[in-house]
């Protein structure tokens, strides 16, 4: 890599490391100072708004549930499995 890159890479990130703690640890003594900073307006720009709207419920009857009687069949008679007692012990 050439050292020209380098050193710019160097100097690149240099510059966004201090831009970064310059913006975070910058303070203002009152709110008119911090309307017309231009760091603050364009960090708070971009933030997103949390809007919040719960629907209320809507309650319908959408249908009746009818029981009915439901006997099972079986589908194997115990007869027809082959299963027999366990052999007596003489």
């Amino acid at each position: 890599m050439r050292v020209w890159v380098r050193w710019s890479a160097y100097v690149c990130l240099s510059l966004l490391l201090w831009t970064a703690v310059a913006e975070s640890t910058h303070i203002h003594p009152n709110q008119t100072e911090s309307a017309s900073c231009l760091i603050c307006v364009a960090a708070h720009s971009a933030s997103p708004v949390a809007i919040s709207g719960t629907a209320a419920p809507v309650f319908a009857a959408v249908g009746m549930l009818h029981d009915q009687a439901i006997s099972a069949h079986p589908r194997l008679d115990f007869a027809d499995a082959g299963i027999r007692a366990p052999p007596a012990v003489l």
